[in-house]
């Protein structure tokens, strides 16, 4: 499998020809109505970004992007749209075939081209967000979406997963309803993963934070923690194979 990060809470999880896609923000919108300055550019277009299954978390317009959705439905008719109930009635809103639209609710799964999905409780401003599960390949990866931290979540998520969790890709700006980097390591700590990848950080000028000390105090904790380059590919099998040949 490979993950790309495409800024934010985006990313593309491709594997066999299969690709999910996961809150993206390839627009200036948030720029022109919220006065947030983009300090980098989508890494990919809509024309390339070619997904059979597109899953948005929650309704803020940096997750459920209402210039690049239309056009990503009208350029992939085959494509299926997965979020919970504010992200299905946007959906709709914006002209999409409800036919093609599936609302999830925390501790729902389905199985989709390639992948088998679980949504899992997330705590935001959007009180219907949720974080996902992606499971393909033996392999589990749990990416937190926006959340902040409750004393329940991690046990919420191991509920809905179990344990043996590869990958945690997890928010951790601290503002407007996330996380910030000690509160995620605590949730890191819980849930004791392979290794711990942040995100939701350096999209924004307004809303960013550095990521190296939550690398820094997830490797103290013996949880190995790597940052992802925007737009650059990485192949989960040989990330979980480095991080056994460091533990050897």
């Amino acid at each position: 499998m490979e993950i790309t990060w495409i800024t934010q809470g985006g990313f593309i999880f491709e594997h066999s020809g299969y690709r999910l896609v996961v809150d993206p923000y390839l627009s200036d919108v948030a720029e022109k109505t919220l006065d947030l300055t983009r300090l980098v550019e989508p890494p990919v277009d809509v024309e390339n970004l070619r997904p059979d299954t597109l899953f948005c978390s929650h309704n803020h317009i940096d997750h459920l992007d209402p210039v690049s959705i239309p056009l990503i439905a009208e350029q992939y008719p085959l494509c299926r749209f997965l979020g919970p109930r504010s992200v299905t009635g946007d959906l709709v809103g914006m002209g999409i075939d409800p036919t093609r639209i599936t609302t999830l609710e925390a501790g729902a799964g389905l199985e989709t081209e390639g992948f088998q999905l679980i949504a899992t409780p997330a705590h935001h401003s959007d009180q219907y967000a949720i974080g996902l599960i992606i499971q393909a390949q033996q392999k589990k990866i749990y990416v937190s979406g926006d959340t902040l931290y409750q004393p329940n979540l991690a046990q919420d998520v191991i509920d809905c997963m179990g344990r043996n969790i590869d990958l945690v890709l997890i928010c951790i700006n601290g503002r407007l309803g996330n996380m910030n980097i000690d509160e995620a390591i605590d949730l890191v700590r819980q849930l004791q993963p392979l290794v711990a990848v942040p995100m939701h950080y350096g999209l924004f000028a307004e809303n960013t934070v550095d990521p190296e000390p939550f690398v820094r105090k997830c490797n103290d904790i013996g949880i190995r923690s790597f940052l992802f380059t925007v737009g650059k590919p990485v192949n989960l099998n040989k990330l979980l194979l480095r991080v056994e040949d460091e533990d050897n």
